[in-house]
Order: C-alpha cells, then structure tokens, then sequence
C-alpha cells in the first residue's frame, strides 16, 4: 500500500452526519477497496466503546480487527487512516 489519502469523508457534509462509528469505520474500509494488510484506521477514543459493541470486536489492548483493518484507538476526531505515526 502506499501512502494513505486523508479521509474520503468530508465531516462537514450533513448527509455524513447520520453515520454512527461502524458506519464510518465500514465507509474508510470501502474506500480502501481490497488492499487492507497494511491498512490501520484511527478510531476517535471517545467513540471506541461504541465501536466495539456495535461491531462486536473483541479489543487487543487499544487496537482491534476488523474486516481486515487494524483499528486503533487515538485522540482523533473522526475515522482515519493513520499516516506516519
């Protein structure tokens, strides 16, 4: 994979508004298509335990997987790909 592009979901656009966290996790791992071994999604932290019980993930720590993807919990506001952290 090479360099992840920022988030496809624009967080200003109402129609995005109605998502819950699975929802924008699902949209992220979409627009990513097939190559998802290398891909890690940033999970707002305030909203990681609602990830979790809507998805049914079973946490490692502060990561999880999903459909895939590496998810990891982080000070972010919204669902994105993590790039050079």
């Amino acid at each position: 994979m090479t360099q992840p592009q920022p988030s496809h979901l624009d967080q200003r656009d109402p129609a995005k508004a109605g998502l819950d966290i699975r929802q924008a996790v699902e949209a992220e791992i979409e627009h990513y298509g097939r190559d998802l071994h290398e891909l890690v999604l940033l999970v707002p932290e305030d909203r990681w335990d609602e990830f979790l019980r809507l998805s049914g993930c079973e946490p490692r720590g502060e990561t999880a997987e999903y459909r895939g993807a590496i998810l990891r919990k982080a000070a972010v506001t919204a669902v994105v790909a993590q790039e050079g952290f």
